[in-house]
């Protein structure tokens, strides 16, 4: 009978690659955890620091450094890390030299508002406890309460993406009939814009005016300057 060396090469072939194969698997099972690195997206770490975040990957009640790679549930610990309350979001990885990272990248919070319990709302539009590591230098807003954050989201998004309104306004309040106004930083007046809408045509006109008035010289001499009125603004003087 003649032997067929071509089916036997290959069936050799394949055992020693199944060997080779369990016997990888094997030795990367029984490697231990050596490291944990975590970083921050772009490099801030201000709300959440890096020994918080190592406190967190945890697993069988007690750190992971030390413990054996294949016991490890990488999606439990990132679970862990986007349950804590200044973090947006975390990735958690494994190298194959036993290296565990975990990359966070922290909330950010677009104002502050000052009731019984003060608050952030972030850049998504939700509530964020206040951080005893770090207090962010955001616009203060009174008279809002939880209720009203989804009302007052759409005036703080506005004012992050203008670059002139972001630098200038550091007060934002809302009175009982629902309307707002602003606080800036340096000149002494505010700003009522009324009810959060039709915002781009309000900011324009304001900015019309804000450019004469420095053309007039006459920008200190306002106490309040009312951006309610449809196609105009109206200065009130001191």
């Amino acid at each position: 009978m003649k032997i067929n060396w071509f089916y036997i090469r290959m069936l050799v072939l394949v055992v020693l690659t199944l060997g080779l194969v369990a016997f990888t698997h094997k030795r990367n099972a029984n490697r231990k955890v050596k490291e944990v690195q975590i970083n921050f997206e772009a490099g801030a770490n201000l709300f959440v620091t890096a020994e918080s975040v190592d406190k967190l990957l945890i697993q069988n009640g007690k750190p992971i450094e030390g413990q054996y790679k294949e016991i490890l549930d990488l999606k439990d610990l990132e679970d862990k890390l986007d349950a804590h309350a200044m973090i947006a979001d975390a990735d958690v990885y494994m190298t194959l030299d036993g290296v565990v990272g975990a990359t966070v990248k922290q909330r950010k919070p677009l104002a502050r508002v000052q009731t019984q319990t003060p608050f952030y709302i972030d850049e998504e539009g939700k509530t964020m406890p206040l951080s005893s590591n770090y207090s962010a230098r955001v616009p203060l807003v009174t008279g809002v309460s939880q209720e009203q954050v989804k009302e007052v989201y759409p005036l703080l998004k506005y004012l992050q993406e203008d670059k002139v309104l972001a630098t200038q306004v550091v007060g934002i309040s809302r009175f009982k009939n629902g309307d707002y106004s602003l606080t800036l930083r340096v000149l002494d007046y505010d700003v009522v814009i009324g009810k959060i809408e039709q915002l781009s045509s309000k900011f324009s006109n304001y900015k019309a005016f804000y450019q004469k008035a420095i053309k007039d010289n006459s920008l200190e001499v306002y106490k309040n300057v009312d951006l309610r009125f449809k196609g105009q603004v109206v200065g009130t003087k001191k």
